[in-house]
Order: structure tokens, then C-alpha cells, then sequence
């Protein structure tokens, strides 16, 4: 009965350990899930896997993803180690280490609320409070979503007046463009405190997550490609993005004949196929995503920008019949090389704005409609950000908060309507 149950709990653990590990190969990219299967080549005598044939030429594009990889790690363990201090309450650990998953070189969160909350079956209340748990972390700005909540995390930590977060939020490019007076009248304030706001914002740190880093990496290497053939938007997954292994059936053959070894290598040559297994179910899985991206997104292909589609990934989940956590972990840090250059996959994924009829519209398509508008306004007398936001109801069908059109009309770089007014 003993023996009975020490072997039940091998079983469950080997199933565990096997299902962590298909996982974490999800979420590599091509290069990392080479250094993965190298590693498992060294402790599996049965495993034989081509790495020349998988690793792209050159060297550099390689070297400069290793650097990558261990800057994210460093990164990272600086958070983990701080986690471990902070106690985080058993029910959302795995809710907060998803959120630290989720964060890019710079520390910014790359995924939303809703997909984290779904993700992790967690209530979007326990989703907000793991947001909060990151974002008192240390470097301070770590876990923002925007620029703006960067800064207005670090001054806040800070004890800096609220003015100075306002300022950030509403007139960030008053900020860039050193206007002391607009500051002043808009908040009231003294010369010297606008001034003082201007410096102490400029003091901030736009990217926390790189302060860990010496290092920038200069290339990026493309986990697959979207070629237009014969009419048709194709997907191809790079070398290194699918690489075989092959397993040693002789050696294998040949173990039986030998008690002791048998043992050791009936284990491995397991694990060798449930490998095998594995690597073509994450093939299967890329292919299938990127397919389903390159459908939804191809007026984005044959367009521009502000073409690309409102999608979310729960709509890829639920057409390739997979949960949303396989396309969360299958799309994070990987790249594809495209027509319009090479784009993170998670950059395919935008909520979007509904429009009266109930449809939705692309933050990049708002966007492009925003600098349309601007450009062909009366210079005379240049559109409020709260007479966009009016415009684009009226003209559009899309509501769009006075506040929203501000972040956005200042990504785009577009001046205020004051500094757009043309001078007599």
C-alpha cells in the first residue's frame, strides 16, 4: 500500500513538473525555447536536438536576445525578492505574479485589467489590488500603464502636491514645452511653483524597469513572418520557433538488455516524447494564433495604422477553442517580422472605443481620425480638446472623453489648441 501510494505521488508530481513546463515553453520565445531543450539535452542521453539548423546566422541577433533575457531576469528577481518580503496574501499570489509576468523591460504592464482579471479567474477587485501590490514595489513608477501613472507614481511616493500629478495627467506637454504660464493660471499657482513642478517632473523616471540594465539590446530577432502568396496572408513560423528533437530510439532499444539502465532510461525516454509532444502542441498553438491574428487584422496589412482592428484576446481564445491564458502567454515578448516591420504580437490586441452601432473602433484608428480632424481644422480657431471630443460623437459615433482626446492628441505630439492657434 506504501509503495502503491509513493508511486501515485511520483505520477503527480511528474504530471505537475510537465504541465509547469509546457507552460513556461508557451511563453518562451524561439531562442529562449532552444536554451530550454539545450538544457534538457544535457540531462536526457535520448534527446538529440539540431541547434544549427534552429538558431539564426550571425551570432549578433542571438547574443543580443541572451542579453535581453538576462536583463529581464535581473529585473525581475529585484521584484520577486521584494514579493517575498511584502507576505502578498496567499489568494493573490497567483494573480500578482501574472501581473510581473505581464511587465515589459521598462516596467510598464503590458496587458488590461479585464484580460488579467480573466486570465487568472480573479475578480477584477483582486485585480486592482494586485496592480497596487506591484506598483509599490521598488523602483517606484514600476506597473504603470501609461507614462502619465509612471510619473504620477513617483510623486506621489514622493508626497509631491497633487497639482503636480493633475498637471501630469491633463497637460503633460505643458511640461515638455516649459509653458510656466499656462501651468500657472491653469492651477493657480506661483511662477516659481510652475517652475518647481516642471523640474520635479523632469526628474522623473520615464522607464523604472532599465535602471536595472546597463545594457540596451540593438536587435531583435522575429518569431515568425506574415508574407502576402497568391492573394492569401500567410504565417510562418521562424526555425527556431519550431525546432525538432529527435529521440534515440536505439540507445533506447538497447537499455532493455541492461536492468540497471533500463530504469533510468524508461524515464527519459518518456519525458524525451512527452517533449516531442509538447514542442508540436506549441507549434500547433503559435500557428494557430498568429493565424487568427493575420484574419482579423488584415485591413492593417493591406492599410496602415489606423486600420488595425479592435481585438481582444479572449476572441482569439474562443475561436481557436483554447483559454485565454494560452494566448496571454503565447503572444508575451514575441515578435513577428511583417510587410510593416517587425511588431510585438501583444501590439495586435486593442480594445478599442464602441461606437454608437455598437461596434468598436482601434485606439490606432482614433488616433489617426484625431490627427485628420487637427490637420484640417480652421487655423484661425483650432478645435478645444473638448470640442473634438464632441466632433468625434457627432461625426463619428465614437465618445471619447475631453480627457482622452488630451492623452491621445499628446502621444500624437499635436500641441494644445492654444498652441495651435496660428498668430496674427
Amino acid at each position: 500500500m506504501k509503495h502503491q501510494l509513493s508511486q501515485e505521488q511520483r505520477l503527480t508530481w511528474r504530471m505537475t513538473q510537465r504541465l509547469s513546463q509546457a507552460i513556461e515553453m508557451l511563453a518562451y520565445n524561439g531562442q529562449d525555447l532552444i536554451r530550454f531543450l539545450q538544457d534538457q539535452a544535457e540531462v536526457n542521453p535520448l534527446i538529440e536536438l539540431s541547434v544549427s539548423s534552429a538558431l539564426p546566422k550571425g551570432g549578433q541577433a542571438g547574443a543580443s536576445q541572451t542579453v535581453q533575457s538576462s536583463k529581464e531576469k535581473s529585473f525581475r528577481d529585484h521584484l520577486q525578492e521584494q514579493l517575498i518580503e511584502s507576505r502578498v496574501p496567499s489568494s493573490l499570489r497567483h494573480v500578482v505574479q501574472y501581473g510581473v509576468d505581464s511587465l515589459n523591460d521598462h516596467g510598464y504592464l503590458e496587458t488590461t485589467i479585464e484580460e488579467w482579471s480573466e486570465v487568472c479567474a480573479a475578480s477584477l477587485a483582486e485585480t486592482e489590488e494586485a496592480l497596487s501590490i506591484i506598483q509599490s514595489l521598488h523602483p517606484a513608477g514600476v506597473g504603470a500603464r501609461t507614462l502619465q501613472e509612471c510619473i504620477a507614481i513617483q510623486l506621489k511616493r514622493e508626497e509631491h502636491p497633487m497639482y503636480m500629478t493633475q498637471l501630469v495627467y491633463d497637460h503633460i506637454n505643458w511640461v515638455a514645452e516649459q509653458d510656466i504660464e499656462s501651468i500657472q493660471d491653469e492651477y493657480n499657482i506661483t511662477a516659481e511653483e510652475a517652475q518647481r513642478a516642471i523640474e520635479t517632473i523632469q526628474t522623473c523616471h520615464p522607464r523604472p524597469g532599465i535602471q536595472y540594465s546597463s545594457v540596451q539590446e540593438d536587435y531583435i530577432v522575429p518569431d515568425a513572418e506574415v508574407f502576402k502568396k497568391n492573394g492569401e496572408w500567410v504565417v510562418k513560423l521562424s526555425p527556431w520557433n519550431a525546432p525538432k528533437i529527435v529521440v534515440d530510439e536505439d540507445m533506447y532499444a538497447l537499455s532493455h538488455h541492461h536492468q540497471e539502465a533500463s530504469a533510468y532510461l524508461e524515464e527519459k525516454y518518456q519525458h524525451a516524447k512527452w517533449l516531442q509532444m509538447a514542442i508540436e502542441q506549441r507549434k500547433q498553438n503559435m500557428k494557430a494564433i498568429m493565424e487568427e491574428i493575420v484574419k482579423r487584422q488584415v485591413p492593417f496589412f493591406e492599410g496602415g495604422a489606423h486600420q488595425k482592428q479592435s481585438l481582444r484576446m479572449r476572441e482569439v481564445a474562443e475561436a481557436i477553442g483554447v483559454h485565454v491564458s494560452t494566448i496571454s502567454r503565447a503572444v508575451r515578448h514575441k515578435y513577428v517580422q511583417s510587410p510593416k516591420g517587425i511588431i510585438p504580437l501583444k501590439d495586435f490586441f486593442q480594445q478599442g472605443l464602441k461606437t454608437r452601432n455598437g461596434q468598436e473602433t482601434s485606439t490606432e484608428a482614433i488616433k489617426h481620425l484625431l490627427k485628420e480632424t487637427i490637420h484640417t481644422e480652421n487655423k484661425d480657431k483650432p478645435y478645444s480638446d473638448q470640442k473634438l471630443s464632441q466632433l468625434f460623437y457627432d461625426q463619428f459615433g465614437i465618445y471619447i472623453s475631453r480627457r482622452t482626446v488630451a492623452k491621445y492628441r499628446e502621444a500624437l505630439y499635436i500641441p494644445s489648441s492654444t498652441k495651435r492657434r496660428k498668430r496674427g
